[in-house]
Parts: C-alpha cells; structure tokens; sequence
C-alpha cells in the first residue's frame, strides 16, 4: 500500500463513478450482493418473524441468535464482502464472473486473513466507542451518564411496547430527558467524522488484504494512513452530504411507514414481510454504492498494484446502477 492524497473533490467522483454497477456483469454483481445482504440479515430474521406472530422469542432464544449473528458477522460475511470486491476488480478487467466465486475466500486460504483484519477492525471500533463514551461522561459526568442511560433504556421500553401493541408512542408518555442529553449528542456529533475516517481506513484495509494480499496488520496501519491522509476531504465529503441524507432517510421512512401500515391491514405477518422486503432492498442498494465508493477510494489514495490506474483518483470501478 502506499498512502497518498487523492484531492479535496476525490470522494466526490469516487460516489458518482460508485453508481455504476451494471456496466460490468451486472447480474452476477447484483445477485453477490443481494446473497451477502441476505445472510447478513438471517441471524435476525428468526427472532422478528417470532415477534410478528405474536410469540416473542425468550432470552435464551435471543442470546443465542445474537452469538449466530456474531459468528456471521466475523466469519462469514467478510469472507462474502471480499469476495464481492474479488469480482468487481474481476468484472472491471474483462474476466467472467460467477455468484459462486464470492466464496472463494473460504478455498484459497484468505479466510484467515479476512477474519483477522475484521477482528483487528472491530477491535479499534470498540476503542474508539470507548473513547467516545469516556468524553460523554468527562463532559456530563457519570451521575447523569447513568441517568441518560436510564432514560433511554425506558424510551426503548416504551418504543418496543408500542410496537407489539400497534398504537403510536405518544409525546406525553415519554419522560423528560435528563440533563446532559444536549452534551451527550454534540460529543456523538463531534466524533461522527472520526468514525467515518476510521471505518473507511478499515474498509481500504480489507481491500487491501482481499486484492493485494496485504498482510492484516500492515493493511489495516496503511488503510487508516491514507485515510487519516485524506481526512479533510472526506470531512467535506461527509458535511455536504448530510443534510441530503437525512432528508432521504426521512423520505424513505415515510414511505416506508405508508407502505407497512396499507399492508398491516391485511394482517402483523404482511406488514412485517413488506417492512422486511424493503429494508433488504434499501440494504442492497445501500451496500452496492459503498462497496463500489470504497474501492473506488482505495485505488486513488492506497493501491500501489494497478498501474496507471493507481495513479489516477477517478478509477473506473462500479458501485450500483438504478
């Protein structure tokens, strides 16, 4: 890997050229994705089609599909997200294709490459929540830290009894937030960037291991490098972004929201399916344009493999086609 920058406008070009799946083989890519997305949501779909039938599932039963989400998360679905980075560089160059080959991580003995870097990732994603946590309760202090902790578990309460009963949470029925909430959301604001610079330095690191066969230590120090290189960018990237993207978060629940309570209707069990259904499409969508921005973004500000398209900060690799 060799870090550098890549331009103030760089994440810019690497989201409109991420927008592109299709022009490559784009039934294999979009069947990879859609098969990565599926069984990340698995482990979870179990405990909601339960609670949608009206028999919640009981704290063991939880705690188990909880460590099956968890062994997917680190064993499985990285292995997948490799692989689909193997055939959009596949893809890129020329060369066939195939749904089958996203598992090819599981063969060709990268598997435990890819679960290291994963874990090497979770790992400093827990330091830095750590770290986060620490400034919260530096700024507010413990007392109201545990009494903010207080309040949102309640809210949860509240919220999931609303939901099994079908009736909307009322305003009136929420308690008044403790002191401290209004610190504790500008400090999580506050480190928004950093976790955006840190989960795409993890990110590069993966492609890193997956392409370049990049040892995972080395990837990981070298992919947070060249995000740390072009933190400004991506600042600026995140920034002019962000009201867009709650405003589409928002529209997309209305929608959404219409869309479940129409098939409610017929009936908790249609209304789930329906909000299932959307939420994978959104997910596939979603996923399709991040992994194409991120290797979009490692070839401009890592790759040190690809000739002259290494050098180049508009590379032309694909994300997802509407």
């Amino acid at each position: 890997m060799t870090p550098r920058w890549a331009g103030l406008t760089a994440p810019f070009r690497w989201l409109i050229d991420a927008v592109d799946v299709g022009r490559h083989q784009p039934a294999v890519i979009i069947s990879a994705i859609l098969f990565t997305v599926a069984v990340g949501f698995l482990p979870s779909l179990p405990i909601q089609l339960m609670t949608l039938a009206g028999s919640p599932p009981g704290m063991a039963v939880q705690l188990l599909f909880q460590a099956i989400g968890l062994i997917v998360s680190l064993a499985i679905s990285p292995v997948l997200v490799a692989g689909i980075y193997r055939l959009l560089d596949g893809a890129e160059q020329g060369r066939p294709v195939a749904v089958a080959q996203i598992g090819d991580g599981f063969r060709d003995g990268s598997w435990g490459a890819i679960v290291l870097v994963t874990v090497l990732g979770y790992v400093l994603m827990f330091g830095l929540l750590l770290a986060m946590m620490m400034v919260v309760a530096a700024v507010t202090g413990v007392e109201a830290l545990q009494a903010l902790q207080q309040w949102l578990e309640q809210f949860m309460a509240l919220q999931a009894k609303a939901q099994e009963s079908g009736v909307p949470l009322q305003p009136k029925d929420v308690a008044a937030p403790p002191e401290g909430l209004g610190a504790a959301v500008l400090v999580v604001l506050a480190f928004l960037p950093l976790w955006l610079v840190v989960a795409l330095g993890l990110g590069w690191s993966l492609v890193s291991v997956t392409l370049r066969g990049t040892s995972p230590v080395a990837a990981v120090i070298g992919g947070l490098r060249a995000a740390a290189l072009n933190a400004m960018p991506l600042v600026v990237f995140f920034l002019a972004l962000l009201l867009p993207g709650l405003l589409a978060a928002g529209l997309f629940g209305l929608v959404m929201a219409a869309v479940v309570a129409l098939a409610s209707l017929l009936g908790p069990m249609v209304g789930g399916v329906i909000a299932v259904a959307m939420t994978m499409v959104i997910a596939v969508v979603f996923a399709a344009i991040s992994y194409g921005f991120t290797l979009n973004g490692w070839r401009a500000a890592c790759d040190d493999g690809g000739g002259d398209r290494a050098a180049n900060d508009r590379p032309e690799i694909a994300g997802f086609e509407a």
